[in-house]
């Protein structure tokens, strides 16, 4: 049976990588391994750290690459707190560089490293009301980035994937055929295809009544929220794609669903937000329909990362997805 790869396998090419962007490295350590292998590299002259990644093989190809860097980079030309790039020594934001994957390669990139904390290290799991100035923050960096969406002039050739009525739920989702997840028996199985087209028939509704859509983080889960220094950024933009506003909304307030003071931490949310961006009148509803449909994107999320998922096992979630989707469906 051929090694489990590690992060030390790719050592190598992460050397190769910082050859390739130009960078004498006075350390390259690793930091993580995940969807993406992670090393930060401090650099010889300078002492500038960086973030050094390889992109896993077959997620995204090199148009969408750069499409995520012209959108970060127009992001912290207006002042965000986000990952800014740096140029390889040809000019290209990315680089192609041998790796012991299967495929033989993966595609590099650099960025710079920005000192801080994460939310989620900042507060862990209290949701007390001593939080809640943090989600009000949270809100308005939300707001912020979707004002600089809906205001930016995307360029041509700019290619993300979409978050749309077919990528939540339609027959082939962007992560996965929730509803048929190897993880669930046929009682959820069933359970998860009425959630499907319960959601389905609100998406229609939404796009008919002209929910507002566009870029969108689409992972501002609390560990890519960045305190740095005293202002909040957005880090790890892997999964920013076209979709609803309101849905980037809910993946930052997922993780406070279910709390007692839920109403609290949400209301001090939107009040953050909408000192940045208007807030559309039926935006309740639509956090209830996507704050759902985050849970049920997760489900496809931890059949294809059994690695983490081992942690979560399903009597930790399971129960309480069944019943928001009952609620659902008696609402």
């Amino acid at each position: 049976m051929p090694e489990k790869l590690t992060i030390k396998h790719y050592a190598d090419a992460a050397q190769a990588a910082a050859d390739a962007f130009g960078l004498q490295a006075a350390e390259l350590r690793p930091i993580s391994m995940t969807e993406n292998v992670v090393f930060r590299l401090r650099e010889a002259q300078t002492g500038q750290l960086y973030a050094l990644r390889l992109h896993r093989p077959g997620y995204h190809a090199l148009d969408t690459l750069v499409s995520e860097r012209d959108w970060t980079t127009a992001l912290a030309d207006k002042g965000m707190v986000v990952p800014t790039g740096r140029r390889a020594a040809n000019g290209d934001w990315y680089v192609p560089i041998a790796t012991p994957d299967p495929g033989g390669f993966r595609h590099a990139g650099v960025t710079i490293w920005h000192e801080g904390q994460t939310l989620e290290s900042r507060i862990g799991s209290d949701r007390g009301p001593e939080t809640w100035p943090w989600f009000h923050r949270l809100g308005a960096l939300l707001g912020e980035l979707h004002t600089h969406t809906r205001n930016w002039m995307i360029p041509s050739g700019f290619v993300r994937h979409r978050l749309d009525i077919d990528g939540l739920v339609g027959e082939t989702p962007f992560w996965g055929r929730f509803w048929d997840s190897a993880l669930l028996d046929d009682q959820e199985k069933r359970l998860l295809l009425s959630a499907r087209e319960w959601a389905t028939a609100r998406l229609y509704d939404l796009q008919a009544n002209g929910a507002l859509f566009g870029l969108i983080h689409a992972d501002s889960h609390l560990d890519n929220v960045l305190i740095s220094g005293d202002r909040l950024g957005l880090i790890d933009f892997d999964d920013c794609c076209y979709g609803w506003l309101a849905f980037d909304m809910c993946v930052a307030l997922h993780s406070s669903w279910g709390h007692a003071d839920f109403a609290s931490i949400r209301d001090h949310f939107l009040a953050g937000y909408e000192m940045q961006h208007a807030l559309q009148a039926d935006i309740l509803q639509q956090l209830d329909l996507f704050l759902l449909l985050r849970s049920l994107q997760l489900v496809s999320w931890r059949e294809m990362r059994p690695d983490i998922a081992a942690n979560l096992r399903k009597e930790l979630w399971m129960p309480k997805l069944a019943q928001d989707i009952q609620k659902a469906l008696a609402s």
